[in-house]
């Protein structure tokens, strides 16, 4: 039985893919004069901007994460779409009797953006971003705090971990259902390596955003 169902939100509900790297690339460009090359961006896309950045330099962290921030919000809305189906799959899972969450290692501003621009405001009941936890994914924290959000405590945590699923595109998603024991869904359309996500044993693979709710509901 399914109560509850997590989703990461870059990757996996949004298509922010364009807008992410063109805005590494920027930095990239500037600090160190060449893009991300194809290896670097599987191995950071997912993390936490600290994390995909800290590969231009160790030494000057902050100055490069508002150097990132500032092209990604100059960027964003020309670069970001909603995956096909998205939509269809949020409202069919609200009609189930579902609480719906985003667990993610995006600041709490660039979610707030993205379910104001796209209207998921209807579906989405609680937004865990990196501003919200100690650690971000692959720690379980950020979906131990959603499911307090939707009003589970103390010993019933246990128990409604057995009933979520987190739906998400990367290794630190699959990780962290992982390591807090409930199941979890990779998403077919993510930009990283299948072969190398398939090794976190997802419970299921949905192609299109429809085989979720199918996954979910039957």
């Amino acid at each position: 039985m399914t109560n509850y169902v997590l989703f990461d939100f870059d990757g996996t509900l949004i298509d922010s893919n364009d807008a992410v790297i063109s805005s590494l690339n920027h930095v990239s460009m500037t600090y160190r004069g060449r893009p991300y090359d194809h290896a670097e961006l599987q191995s950071v896309l997912g993390k936490p901007i600290y994390d995909q950045v800290c590969l231009l330099s160790e030494g000057n962290l902050d100055a490069l994460v508002e150097a990132y921030r500032t092209e990604y919000r100059r960027v964003m809305d020309e670069k970001t779409t909603i995956y096909d189906g998205v939509l269809a799959l949020l409202k069919g899972l609200k009609e189930k009797g579902m609480k719906i969450g985003i667990v993610s290692n995006k600041g709490r501003g660039g979610i707030r953006h993205g379910i104001e621009r796209f209207d998921l405001q209807p579906y989405i009941d609680v937004s865990i971003s990196l501003d919200d936890v100690k650690v971000g994914k692959p720690d379980p924290e950020g979906i131990y705090t959603a499911l307090s959000a939707l009003g589970v405590t103390g010993d019933a945590m246990s128990d409604a971990l057995k009933q979520t699923v987190f739906v998400g595109d990367s290794a630190h998603d699959l990780e962290s259902a992982n390591r807090a024991g409930c199941r979890s869904i990779l998403v077919a359309w993510t930009l990283l390596e299948m072969t190398t996500l398939m090794a976190h044993n997802p419970t299921y693979v949905a192609e299109t955003p429809g085989d979720i709710l199918d996954f979910i509901v039957r």
